[in-house]
């Protein structure tokens, strides 16, 4: 409070100094009219002093000389003393450095009105130099000289008296003198007057024209002033209605209800969506009390509960913080949020609340429906993959409080045969039905405990309370057959499927959410690998599980690997056998070497591709470990130095020679490294190749034309014939190793090495010869005439990439 009166008092002091300014300005002026006034008046009364006294000094001097009388010479001495007393006081006012002391006794002694002597003081130091004053002083000093000569007069009559009969002559002589003195003296004295007339009437002139002026400065000020208030508050005014009117605007365009109440607790304002949640008209709400319109209560309790009541006592709230129940005309119980805002003026004096009530039905609508959605699939409403693993967590968690004969007991994985066939024959809006069909049959057939959810595109899951393997074997059977014969239609089709199950009991020891789901996968994996339409019981230390266990484990430890880079590069010297002879044309063979993939483990050791590639295979993800390889080979050769003539070896898998996209994508490297196709040899096996021969034969021709060179890999190891070399126009024969390992001591490995080598030379290929392990083996390869040797007699694998920074497209 003490702020905003300090606040107002700067602005009314702001706004009233020209007023004062000019009222102390008029009012200085009075003053000074006053004294200047009062200081003519002296003067005037001075001169009327001045001329008694010397009128007396005339009239009792000629006294004294006609009759002799002492008295007369007194009188005469008193009354010739003030116009000399005025002399003095002006003479002690006219010296460089005015003796104001001296000026005051002698004005004082000539009879000067006491209060009168500064104001004379005054203006004849502040006049002096003014030309009607100059010319008053001068009529001033003109006089006194007649009055020095009068009194000189007095003296000298006074000796001629004192001389009797002889000097009666001179008496005479000086009382003509004295009236001659006198009729000078007149004149003068008039004209004094004159000039004082003159002044004050000039002087009272001034003063008024200039107490005018500050009056009419004043009168404009006012109006000045007074024009500005009122063009202030109608500006204000207009402002205030503008803001009104936003105001209003903005409260009706709001979605909450607000609601202004004034100190009195009387509502003095509600929005429209006020009168919405009140089922009350505005008008039927104004000046009545909140209370009156509504009733508001706490949810958890239905206590009531008076917001505006305890805003306006500014007391401690209840705990609000929950929502409320409020209860409008219609008796319709609407859940809402509240907030109270205090309203103060300037100096801190409550003027009233805005209450704030936020209706939380559609929130309420929103959150269960988001509630909902977490837990459930959308397409076929049962519950989604997190929630049916967080109830299998419940299940598999011996501590938890749940009723033992409510604990799932069995898991099943379902898995619908052919989907893609329906997918792709007639759509996936058929798929889709299909899935909601079969998902709304599966959940008819199982009990009323059992719990059904969609863990993923044609995957279910369900679990099977208070049930043994017997029982869980026996409903899976039973739903597998009633899958098998349930129909529905599809427009003008009439479509059907199959299911794999696969069952894992829950009640083993060591099981987590991730191991049962993974047994359970495994388990319907093996259903649908023997056959479809079948169920198969996850049996621990069944060997086909373990593996597939092991394959799947693999799978997510690869995936991790191409998400985090941990694969690495070695590479393996592959020789010519005479690395002294060149070939036919006379050109010597470029340096050749395989490059080798190894994982990294999350421990840092190196895991070798024999331990990972079959799961790879299995799961599809060959492709994204030949882009990996590719990838930082071209990285990597794009970051070395220019060198005699090299090539590099890469290995791919089926899956990429068979896809069009992975052709793309090595034109995309080969154009972004600059990597010289000429530097790039591609491994295939024989087996891939023969699986795809067209495939195969296109993706190498593409390629050579670039200038890649091509190699068979593990040639023998599955062929039939020959004939399908005609096909293949690869570069490189590589013999498989498992003819040149054990050539020296089978005759017949050693005779398919010097056969593969023979057919090789004929078409025009050079021969690899893999496993060289001796120097016994690597002349007999010499002599046989193999173009290139590799193994570990040769050179052991070396790594060439451990920090690979691949290229990205």
């Amino acid at each position: 409070m003490r702020v905003a009166s300090k606040t107002t008092n700067r602005q009314l002091f702001n706004t009233i100094w020209p007023f004062l300014a000019v009222v102390i300005s008029l009012l200085a002026m009075a003053a000074t009219s006053l004294a200047i006034m009062s200081s003519v008046r002296a003067y005037i009364g001075g001169e009327s002093t001045w001329s008694k006294g010397q009128k007396d000094a005339v009239f009792y001097l000629v006294r004294y000389a006609q009759t002799g009388d002492e008295q007369a010479f007194s009188e005469y001495q008193s009354a010739i003393a003030y116009p000399q007393n005025l002399k003095r006081a002006r003479l002690a006012l006219d010296r460089p450095d005015p003796d104001v002391p001296e000026a005051r006794a002698a004005l004082l002694a000539s009879g000067v009105f006491p209060a009168d002597v500064g104001a004379v003081i005054w203006v004849y130091r502040t006049f002096r130099r003014a030309s009607y004053f100059q010319e008053a002083v001068a009529y001033w000093t003109a006089g006194d000289l007649l009055v020095d000569q009068l009194a000189d007069a007095g003296r000298q009559l006074r000796a001629a008296m004192k001389r009797g009969d002889a000097g009666r002559a001179d008496v005479d002589h000086l009382t003509d003198e004295v009236w001659n003195i006198n009729g000078a003296i007149a004149p003068i004295s008039r004209a004094f007057a004159d000039v004082l007339g003159s002044a004050f009437r000039q002087t009272a002139m001034l003063l008024f024209t200039v107490n005018v002026v500050i009056a009419v400065l004043l009168v404009c000020l006012s109006g000045w002033y007074a024009r500005r208030f009122i063009t202030a508050r109608l500006a204000t005014e207009n402002a205030l209605r503008r803001s009104e009117a936003r105001a209003k605007a903005t409260l009706g365009s709001i979605g909450e209800a607000v609601i202004s109440v004034g100190p009195s607790g009387l509502v003095e304002f509600i929005n429209p969506a006020a009168e919405k949640l009140f089922c009350r008209e505005a008008a039927a709400c104004v000046n009545r009390p909140l209370g009156a319109l509504v009733t508001v209560a706490r949810e958890w309790d239905r206590r009531p509960v008076d917001v505006i009541d305890e805003a306006l006592k500014e007391a401690e709230p209840e705990d609000v913080s929950g929502d409320l129940i409020l209860t409008n005309a219609m008796g319709v119980d609407i859940v809402v949020q509240a907030i109270t805002s205090v309203v103060r003026d300037q100096s801190d004096v409550l003027t009233g609340v805005v209450l704030l009530l936020r209706n939380m039905t559609r929130e309420r609508e929103y959150v269960s429906n988001l509630a909902w959605q977490a837990t459930h699939d959308g397409l076929t409403g049962l519950l989604n993959r997190t929630e049916f693993e967080r109830r299998l967590s419940n299940a598999l968690d011996r501590e938890s409080d749940i009723d033992p004969s409510h604990r799932a007991q069995m898991l099943m994985m379902l898995d619908l045969d052919q989907f893609k066939v329906v997918n792709d024959t007639y759509g996936h809006a058929a798929g889709d039905a299909m899935l909601r069909e079969v998902a709304l049959f599966i959940e008819e057939c199982l009990r009323e405990d059992d719990v059904l959810g969609r863990l993923g595109g044609d995957e279910f899951g369900a679990l099977l309370c208070n049930c043994d393997k017997q029982t869980a074997m026996q409903i899976a059977e039973r739903l597998r057959k009633d899958v098998a014969a349930f129909e529905w239609s599809w427009e003008t089709h009439r479509l059907s499927t199959s299911v794999s199950i696969g069952v894992v009991d829950l009640r083993q020891s060591g099981l987590d959410v991730e191991t049962a789901m993974r047994y359970g996968d495994i388990a319907c994996y093996l259903a649908k690998e023997r056959g479809r339409d079948r169920v198969h019981l996850a049996v621990p230390g069944d060997k086909e599980l373990t593996r597939h266990a092991s394959e799947m484990s693999w799978c997510g430890r690869i995936k991790d690997a191409l998400a985090n880079d941990r694969f690495c590069l070695y590479m393996q010297e592959i020789r010519a056998t005479d690395l002294e002879a060149g070939d036919p044309s006379g050109i010597a063979y470029p340096r050749h070497a395989e490059i080798l993939l190894r994982m990294v483990g999350e421990r840092g050791d190196i895991v070798p591709p024999g331990l990972f590639m079959p799961a790879a295979e299995r799961y599809g993800l060959m492709s994204a470990i030949d882009r990996w390889v590719v990838r930082a080979v071209f990285s990597t050769l794009s970051q070395m130095p220019q060198r005699e003539r090299m090539e590099y070896a890469i290995n791919l898998s089926g899956a990429s020679i068979g896809d069009e996209r992975f052709l793309q994508f090595l034109n995309e490297q080969f154009a972004v490294s600059g990597v010289a196709p000429s530097s790039i040899c591609f491994e295939v096996t024989e087996t891939t190749a023969v699986a795809n021969l067209a495939a195969a034969a296109r993706f190498i021709r593409e390629l050579k034309k670039r200038g890649c060179k091509f190699a068979l890999d593990d040639f023998g190891a599955g062929m039939s014939s020959f004939g399908y070399l005609k096909h293949l126009p690869v570069d490189y024969i590589k013999i498989d190793g498992g003819f040149i390992k054990d050539m020296l001591k089978d005759a017949v490995n050693r005779d398919m090495v010097a056969a593969i080598n023979d057919i090789g030379h004929s078409m025009g290929r050079l021969t690899i010869a893999e496993y060289v392990e001796s120097e016994a083996i690597l002349r007999a390869l010499r002599e046989m005439g193999v173009d290139f040797v590799q193994g570990f007699h040769v050179g052991r694998p070396e790594p060439w990439a451990q920090h690979v920074e691949p290229i990205n497209i």
